[in-house]
């Protein structure tokens, strides 16, 4: 089978950040958003996704739409 040696390069620098962090993926993110405020390059946040509740036992069924 033949191996991409660009993949096996990144999984390689991932298996070494896990590792590095502990697998802690908070961790490894705060480590990224310092780099970045290190280096003057503009940190994105963006507001969270909200998904729509789960209807309920008790909550209306909703309209079909069609005729």
């Amino acid at each position: 089978m033949w191996k991409d040696p660009i993949l096996e390069e990144l999984y390689a620098i991932r298996q070494e950040l896990a590792t590095q962090f502990n697998y802690d993926v908070r961790a490894l993110g705060e480590y990224c958003k310092a780099r970045q405020q290190l280096q003057n390059r503009p940190v994105i946040s963006r507001p969270p996704r909200y998904r729509k509740p789960l209807p309920t036992l008790n909550s209306p069924m909703p309209e079909l739409g069609g005729e």
